[in-house]
């Protein structure tokens, strides 16, 4: 089939955020019919009731119908959830374009597209530039990986959203290679931009004089042009580009760079810079804030501030380098806790992967959730691993998570302390009637037992374990039941991703509450989960161990700098 896909055809697009909902705009606006899905109802929303817009409940239907479907997802790892297993590519065939038109790892489109041309279905890349700005005046640079005639039947699409649009290469994946690439560099860019003119201001000059002198020479940039003058100095920051975007996309194209064999010195020192930004700025931070950090004053060890992190630049052994790539690859994150591991014992690290990584292979869960389960799991008042928290908070965020529905994940986890009268007033009931002073339970009044049907219509469930509460402190219960009852009440999340967060803090190794886990998992079972999703729950709540060494290598490896005399393993 070599028609062109253009008005009056039917185009799929998985993920309508911020730049995906303009995207379907401009679509809808150019005579084709979008089928637009995205699990986040806040972001399906705005696009309900539009005209040429229809908003499907179930991933899988945007195929139905569908000519090409377009991915506008944050990362691999969630294009791979969206299409492996009993996903997208099992439900489209050879007339159906698929398109990563996100900024995806190269290596990870190639294999993706093998899959597909396995089943028979086409695949291919098409990363964008220009932010939400450019989404939004169908101004993109467009970047096509894949054979040139089937960018020439998505032509009349992609010229809707973008004004520049080229082909990178006919291999699938040279459009997500030229996008890691132009991202490594942007960065970089604007991280030297920042300091020249940071050093300027200290300088007494003055920086809008600067840029123009700057925009009329060689040192000239999209930083200076752009980012500077309409972001950085009227101190706005609002690009529409996240930080954490930025470094993915960054740490995608020195990866690249690495595996080639070409030598990156300046790129491994612009990532090393990023994370530490990224580490010190706020989850939901714009990528022009690098400027602001960059003039943050030099900081202690562990705190925020302008200085590397410690170790940041050690060299690495072929076998340190080999683990890193595949830690940064398999698990999409790094920082300095696991360089410091890397340093110190980068076999224990290597062994460390390959047993957290069990989840992520297995994919069970979406991505998104899984980021839900250590976000439970850390922020449990029995734990609170901080570190751990930021870091999956902030991956939660860049995998499509709300913030609404994060914080539902919180106010799950913040009903833990209720366990101490779970196993207390049980207890004390067991005294009570050793010493004599009880001889069973009482009957419950009108009020308690309006409190026990309001408990089980709320939450679904009762069980014996509030008996005792119920009976001896009914003003404890009826407050009990308003707080617990919030996020089932006013959230979004799926009953039974509630009782995977329930499983996994109950399940940590910082509270073992075994009532409750058999409880959580029952009820679990019951609204639709499966064995095999439970057990991925449990496996990423056993992983929590490491924290151990995440908190205790860094102070380890800082103690062996200031006493020369000692030595590593």
């Amino acid at each position: 089939m070599t028609t062109t896909i253009g008005a009056g055809d039917t185009v799929g697009i998985v993920g309508v955020g911020r730049m995906g909902a303009p995207m379907a705009r401009r679509l809808a606006q150019g005579g084709i019919t979008v089928r637009a899905f995205d699990p986040a109802p806040a972001a399906t929303a705005e696009l309900r009731g539009e005209a040429g817009v229809e908003v499907v409940d179930d991933v899988l239907d945007v195929v139905t119908g569908s000519h090409a479907v377009l991915l506008m997802l944050p990362s691999s790892d969630v294009v791979e959830a969206v299409l492996l297993g009993d996903g997208l590519l099992a439900a489209t065939d050879a007339t159906c374009l698929l398109v990563d038109m996100g900024s995806s790892e190269p290596a990870r489109t190639r294999a993706l597209s093998e899959d597909a041309r396995k089943r028979g279905v086409t695949f291919v890349d098409a990363p964008v530039s220009g932010g939400v700005r450019g989404a939004v005046a169908g101004a993109l640079t467009i970047m096509v990986g894949g054979p040139p005639e089937v960018m020439a039947r998505l032509l009349p699409v992609f010229e809707l959203l973008g004004s520049n649009v080229v082909h990178a290469g006919s291999p699938v994946g040279a459009g997500h290679a030229v996008k890691a690439l132009n991202n490594l560099l942007s960065g970089s860019h604007l991280l030297a931009t920042s300091e020249a003119l940071l050093a300027a201001r200290e300088f007494g000059l003055d920086v809008p004089v600067v840029l123009d002198i700057i925009n009329a020479s060689s040192g000239k940039s999209g930083s200076t042009e752009v980012k500077w003058p309409r972001f950085v100095l009227p101190e706005t920051y609002d690009s529409g580009f996240a930080l954490r975007l930025m470094l993915k996309d960054m740490r995608a194209g020195l990866a690249l760079e690495q595996a080639v064999g070409v030598p990156a010195p300046l790129g491994l020192a612009a990532v090393q810079a990023w994370e530490a930004a990224a580490d010190a700025l706020p989850a939901a931070a714009d990528h022009t804030e690098i400027a602001r950090w960059l003039e943050r004053p030099a900081a202690p060890p562990g705190q925020p501030g302008r200085p590397p992190e410690p170790g940041a630049g050690m060299t690495l052994t072929s076998r340190q380098q080999e683990i890193k790539d595949e830690f940064v690859a398999l698990r999409g994150t790094w920082g300095t806790p696991w360089r410091r591991m890397l340093e110190l014992d980068p076999e224990f690290l290597h062994a460390y992967l390959q047993f957290s990584a069990v989840p992520w292979r297995k994919n069970h869960l979406d991505a998104k959730t899984k980021e839900f389960m250590y976000i439970a799991v850390d922020a449990a008042a029995t734990h609170l691993y901080e570190p751990g928290i930021r870091q999956h908070v902030r991956a939660a965020l860049d995998l499509g998570a709300t913030p609404g529905e994060i914080m539902e994940v919180i106010e799950l986890t913040s009903t833990l302390g209720i366990h101490a009268c779970n196993i207390g007033v049980p207890l004390l009931l067991e005294v009570l009637e050793e010493e004599g002073l009880r001889d069973g339970p009482g009957p419950l009044d009108e009020h308690q037992e309006r409190l026990k049907a309001e408990f089980t219509e709320n939450r679904g469930y009762w069980h014996e374990f509030w008996e005792g509460l119920l009976e001896l402190d009914p003003e404890l219960f009826a407050t009990y039941v308003d707080f617990s009852s919030h996020p089932w009440l006013h959230g979004t999340l799926e009953p039974k991703v509630r009782e995977f967060v329930y499983i996994a803090f109950d399940a940590a190794a910082t509270h073992l509450y075994v009532p409750g886990l058999k409880l959580h998992m029952r009820n679990a079972l019951r609204l639709g989960a499966t064995q095999e999703e439970i057990v991925e729950v449990l496996e990423i709540a056993s992983v929590i161990g490491i924290h151990a060494a995440t908190v205790a290598a860094p102070i380890l490896a800082e103690e062996i700098e200031r006493t020369p005399a000692a030595t590593t393993p």
